[in-house]
């Protein structure tokens, strides 16, 4: 092990050690001679050669010791080749708690793979943060030291991943263990209902419609609903609107981010309307704008099947609906796909921070200084 200086520059604060010998030899010559009668009669002689001479050196020893202190201190000192752990066990949240490692006699404890890696104690789980399984374990490969081998426990099903390969600078005992039983809530989301307005009940586009709706929900006999402007629109409905003219303003401000579906019939004045997705001829099938609080989605071409040829696809709803409701990422994985791999440059290790250290002894050598500087013998010799 040595130490080491990040700030070598600050060592230039040395020159503050000229202070405290200044100030005491100021002191000495503060002592002036003070005449008086009895002295006139007396054999004047020659004055003796003055030697430099220090009072009270070991309180100037102190203060010289506090300000070498503080000047190391602001050149940040840190500790390298400290003596590392063999192996860290680490915890993916989710594990059961039958399968929680015990914690062996001089061995580290096993640590959380949260943010911040806290030890696993007797409290539970830390609560789930949005950093990905993935990022934290680069952290870690960032933060362990390099001599250190790292054990992961994980449960069959990991929550928080983030599509993304893992790859580290070591390799990583990547063992399966028992998770818990109540995990993250993997209900499908359902799809949405459709909410027509402005349209006449037999008007040959709500039976195209009502197949899309149908067809994201089979068992659904209310998948589509002929509504006016007095209805309210429905809480996992989509509303679509297939008048002539612009959108009521009460299915515009409907929230931030709702998706309102409009007819090729609507007005495109005042909009900047984004092209989406192409048929086959390289025209656009949709379009796209932000209106007020709501994104509209219009149809570019006559929802028909001699206008859009795309309608006879047996794909087509479940591409309306991805781009209605987007779905969102999935955050599941099986622990064994999301092994991590070997490859990454290894990060240097991290030395140790000796500031807080030595601020208590700066704080010490301070008190002491203090202390002498208050004694009741100086204050007698002055």
């Amino acid at each position: 092990m040595s130490v080491g200086l990040l700030a070598p520059a600050a060592l230039a604060a040395l020159i503050a050690l000229l202070l405290p010998l200044l100030l005491h030899l100021a002191r000495r010559d503060a002592t002036r001679p003070t005449p008086f009668a009895a002295l006139r009669w007396l054999r004047e002689r020659p004055k003796p050669r003055r030697r430099l001479r220090f009072d009270d050196w070991p309180l100037l020893l102190v203060r010289l010791l506090l300000l070498a202190l503080l000047a190391l201190w602001l050149a940040w000192p840190v500790l390298h080749g400290e003596t590392v752990p063999a192996r860290w066990t680490v915890v993916v949240p989710g594990v059961a708690d039958t399968a929680l490692p015990r914690t062996e006699d001089g061995a580290p404890a096993p640590r959380w793979l949260a943010p911040g890696f806290p030890e696993v104690g007797d409290a539970s789980a830390p609560a789930r943060s949005g950093a990905s399984v993935a990022s934290l374990l680069r952290e870690l490969d960032m933060t362990a030291p390099p001599g250190t081998a790292l054990t992961v426990l994980v449960p069959d099903t990991i929550d928080g991943a983030d599509g993304g390969r893992i790859v580290l600078s070591r390799p990583v005992d990547w063992r399966i263990v028992a998770g818990n039983a109540s995990g993250a809530d993997t209900s499908p989301v359902l799809p949405p209902r459709l909410d027509v307005f402005g349209i006449a009940a037999d008007d040959p586009v709500v039976r195209v419609l009502r197949a899309i709706a149908r067809a994201w929900r089979p068992d659904d006999a209310d998948a589509l609903r002929i509504a006016d402007a007095e209805t309210a629109l429905r809480a996992d409905a989509i509303a679509v609107w297939w008048g002539a003219s612009t959108p009521p303003a009460a299915l515009l401000a409907g929230g931030v981010g709702r998706v309102l579906l409009l007819g090729p019939d609507v007005p495109r004045d005042g909009l900047d309307w984004q092209p989406l997705q192409q048929n086959a001829d390289g025209g656009a099938l949709y379009e796209r704008a932000t209106c007020g609080e709501a994104i509209c989605v219009r149809f570019a071409q006559a929802l028909a099947p001699a206008t859009m040829p795309i309608l006879l696809d047996p794909g087509f709803p479940s591409r309306l609906r991805e781009l209605l409701q987007p779905l969102p990422a999935p955050q599941r994985i099986a622990a064994t796909d999301l092994a991590p791999s070997t490859g990454a440059d290894a990060w240097p290790p991290t030395p140790r921070d000796l500031r807080p250290w030595w601020a208590l002894l700066v704080a010490l050598a301070f008190a002491l200084e203090r202390w002498m500087a208050a004694a009741p013998r100086r204050n007698r010799a002055a």
